[in-house]
């Protein structure tokens, strides 16, 4: 089933085609907004076995903001994490939408709801913060609240 979500512009196009032809991961970096650092997370998560096993939750691994790695890691603790009741329905997911929040001061919070391939709505919160890195001032998720059923049932 194919990802859906509103789109919002030109980079919005240009982030969906790169991400469909890239074949490596994307990386941390001043180039992207903390918006574009969800829509890639997500993105991942809704083929998480491709192009390899959980490739999509070694994407999102990647943009643990530092702080957040040395709660939920290592790597197979954070699989295993994802896996779980909090956070399994984003595994493999069918669609997502981000609302902004909040965006400023180095801090971004958007409210995620996901359809899961089951067809159940659930709401999130993804919270990023600006980390320093080699590359550069980068948005990385500092933390994501554990799935809440909305209710909401797509038959």
């Amino acid at each position: 089933m194919p990802y859906a979500r509103p789109l919002h512009g030109l980079m919005a196009s240009v982030l969906l085609t790169t991400a469909a032809v890239a074949s490596e991961p994307a990386t941390p970096g001043p180039d992207l907004t903390a918006r574009e650092v969800v829509d890639i997370q997500l993105q991942a998560l809704s083929d998480n076995d491709s192009p390899t096993p959980d490739a999509g939750i070694e994407q999102v691994w990647a943009f643990a903001h530092p702080d957040n790695r040395s709660v939920t890691g290592p790597l197979p603790r954070f699989k295993r994490m994802l896996k779980g009741p909090g956070y399994g329905v984003l595994i493999n997911h069918a669609s997502a939408e981000i609302i902004t929040l909040d965006e400023g001061r180095g801090r971004a919070l958007y409210r995620v709801r996901v359809r899961d391939c089951d067809g159940g709505f659930y709401r999130f919160r993804w919270r990023l913060e600006r980390a320093s890195l080699d590359a550069g001032e980068a948005w990385m998720t500092t933390g994501v609240t554990p799935a809440r059923d909305t209710g909401e049932q797509m038959l």
